[in-house]
């Protein structure tokens, strides 16, 4: 039951300690049929520099540095033992260190982001002599409140969200593991409750996302390192002559790699410690976060 538990918990500690955006990361890690978690998480995140369309700059447009204090709540519940459903919720405090943002006006912006929800399903599970591969398809999205979506400033795109997965993990017996997954946002509109241009709402371009992450999941501690990136499907650069402050439409890219770090105190509760950074984009802030968090395995 121990080691069950442990591997659940690191389902939710993987997530929320990555998730700084809406769209859940899953893995191939399945709660048993009743099981439930859930983990609550600070993250703490910085921005000096950004990327105008392709070009680094050193310093955020206007605002100088950028800081991001984000407060984070999963939880997941096993369906059946290969299907399990996640929730995510982040509130986030975003503070700019220069002058007011030239769209909105503002130095300050907080509230909730986007609530996502995901279900993963493991069709598929393939015994090797020494391990086992898990072959997952993931189906979520993620609704966006009522945030200002316009503005370097702004906590997200402000629109909804439909997303797909489909992956593989492979779990070595002894406890080393690791998988890729390739994904599709689909995402709707967003408001112009600025009346920027002709007033109608914002297109928000869709994306494409993959990822990987290879760690160790053993009963005294679970470890990972991980990659992923984001290339957005058309739309335009900030630095473009057709930009006019519409921000929910800029294109953005970008990859990023981190590590992750969990250890039980309890058998049914643990800490975790994370760190990211991201290594280059396309219209996004160039910076780091750290993060820690309290995961508390509900049980059967």
């Amino acid at each position: 039951m121990k080691t069950k538990l442990f591997l659940t918990l690191i389902t939710v500690f993987s997530i929320a300690i990555q998730n700084t955006q809406a769209q859940i990361n899953p893995d191939g890690f399945f709660n048993k049929k009743g099981e439930a978690n859930i983990a609550v998480s600070y993250t703490f995140a910085t921005y000096e520099k950004f990327y105008l369309g392709l070009d680094e700059v050193d310093a955020v447009p206007a605002h100088n540095q950028i800081d991001q204090n984000i407060y984070n709540v999963y939880a997941n519940y096993g369906i059946t033992d290969n299907l399990t459903v996640i929730a995510n919720l982040p509130y986030i405090d975003s503070e700019g260190q220069g002058v007011a943002d030239p769209v909105n006006g503002t130095t300050e912006q907080s509230n909730l982001q986007d609530v996502s929800l995901l279900v993963k399903w493991a069709p598929f599970v393939t015994q090797h002599k020494n391990g086992t591969t898990t072959f997952v398809v993931a189906v979520g999205g993620s609704y966006a409140f009522d945030y200002e979506p316009t503005g370097i400033l702004s906590l997200g795109n402000g629109a909804s969200s439909i997303d797909t997965k489909l992956g593989l993990q492979y779990n070595n017996n002894s406890g080393f593991f690791g998988n890729a997954f390739v994904g599709h946002s689909i995402r709707g509109e967003a408001d112009n409750n600025l009346g920027l241009g002709d007033g109608a709402k914002f297109d928000v371009p869709n994306s494409v996302n993959a990822q990987i992450k290879l760690g160790y999941a053993g009963k005294a501690f679970y470890a990972d390192a991980w990659f992923d990136a984001q290339k957005s499907n058309g739309s335009l650069d900030i630095n473009s002559p057709n930009f006019a402050g519409n921000f929910p439409e800029t294109k953005v890219n970008f990859s990023r790699v981190g590590l992750n770090l969990y250890a039980p105190i309890t058998k049914t509760i643990g800490v975790s410690l994370g760190s990211g950074t991201v290594v280059s984009g396309r219209n996004i802030g160039k910076g780091t976060y750290y993060s820690g968090g309290l995961i508390i395995g509900l049980g059967k």
